[in-house]
């Protein structure tokens, strides 16, 4: 997938505006000030909605009549979302990995993975147990 920052000012605004409030620089519950973001971005009211309407679709921003555009919650955030992940990956800690992202990862594996494993167990055929059995013999050989 494309970075947003290489699809113009659009793009390079909606990069800006997830990385500061992934960052936390504009943080959860904060009511984006449109006039100050339009003046320091130096960007268009188009473009600036419009990319408020990419992080309204993926949960991290929305509006309400006398309240305006507020960041959301990280629990309606859609962070299974591509962009999301890449944003969270490259990070508020400056190395490219967020650590907090890591650590949510491995703890939805370890709900989804033994949930997954039974099933499997339960739903294996004949063919299935062959094809493990065939599988295992080969990494033994190597």
């Amino acid at each position: 997938m494309t970075p947003y920052a290489r699809r113009g000012v659009h793009g390079q605004t909606v990069e800006a505006l997830a990385r500061r409030i992934l960052g936390g620089r504009i943080p959860e519950g904060a009511t984006l000030d449109l006039v100050a973001l339009r003046s320091e971005l130096d960007v268009s009211l188009t473009a600036l909605r419009e990319s408020l309407k990419v992080l309204a679709a993926k949960g991290m921003i929305d509006a309400r009549q006398k309240r305006g555009t507020f960041v959301r919650s990280r629990a309606d955030w859609n962070l299974l979302d591509a962009d999301v992940l890449r944003w969270r990956f490259e990070g508020a800690d400056g190395n490219g990995r967020d650590q907090a992202l890591l650590h949510d990862l491995a703890e939805m594996r370890a709900i989804v993975e033994p949930a997954a494993v039974r099933l499997a167990a339960a739903r294996r055929t004949d063919a299935d147990l062959a094809a493990l059995d065939a599988a295992l013999a080969a990494m033994a050989e190597r």
